[in-house]
């Protein structure tokens, strides 16, 4: 149901167009680099790496912020999607464990350090995350209940691209060498270390998206607070 705009929520919008830009040009910026430094590679054993895909993934999802953002201040009205919030939820999330998994990597037990103050790697990993937390909670119309499962959902895309890669390197389409994450190396790395790893990123995962929709529903009050009828609950 749409509503005609106050002033704050303009702002909002106009800010939201800001930061989503700043992530598009970030994300589309590092992607081509990437590309480029490997001109004698294939490009696409880079999506091995859990940061490339989401930094795909946020790039996308930040441009349908820009263009929905833009949209709505064309028409002065707001165009509120359950679907896309829970994209903009799984996004915020993801990058946040990318942000979270690099630093662990600079811990002695974990031999997987990258370079991460090439530009490309530097933007996945530092700028890229920050951003879309800041994008997310800046959304003005929160999902105000969600059940367990449906915070699991933010999962969605770790799971898919954990199923993906461990199936390439059983099938032994990713060598041994070319395998992203020392956690993945189920050939070397001793049972308990994969579980450790898997149940951290999962229950990572559901306390960052209790957090974020929480911390998202209290700050959404101060743009909507100019409104003096009361719309309906959303679901």
């Amino acid at each position: 149901m749409s509503a005609l705009l106050t002033k704050r929520e303009k702002t909002n919008i106009i800010i939201n167009i800001v930061i989503s830009s700043l992530i598009f040009i970030c994300g589309t910026g590092s992607l081509i680099v990437s590309a480029i430094r490997q001109p004698e590679q294939n490009f696409f054993l880079e999506f091995r790496f859990m940061t490339v895909n989401g930094t795909l993934f946020t790039t996308l999802i930040s441009l349908s912020v820009i263009i929905i953002s833009a949209v709505e201040l064309r028409k002065r009205r707001e165009l509120w999607s359950a679907r896309l919030y829970h994209l903009r939820l799984s996004s915020a999330v993801t990058e946040t464990i990318i942000a979270v998994v690099i630093l662990m990597s600079f811990f002695p037990f974990v031999p997987d350090s990258p370079n991460i103050f090439t530009f490309e790697s530097f933007n996945m990993h530092l700028v890229i995350p920050p951003l879309s937390i800041v994008s997310f909670l800046l959304n003005k119309k929160p999902v105000t209940k969600m059940s367990s499962i449906t915070r699991m959902n933010c999962a969605w895309l770790i799971t898919l691209y954990a199923a993906v890669v461990i199936t390439l390197i059983v099938l032994g389409l990713i060598p041994d060498e070319k395998i992203p994450y020392s956690f993945m190396d189920f050939k070397t790395r001793p049972v308990w270390y994969m579980i450790y790893f898997g149940c951290f990123i999962y229950s990572l995962t559901y306390v960052l998206s209790f957090l974020f929709t929480d911390w998202n529903h209290r700050i959404s009050r101060f743009w909507t607070e100019e409104n003096k009828a009361v719309s309906p609950q959303r679901s």
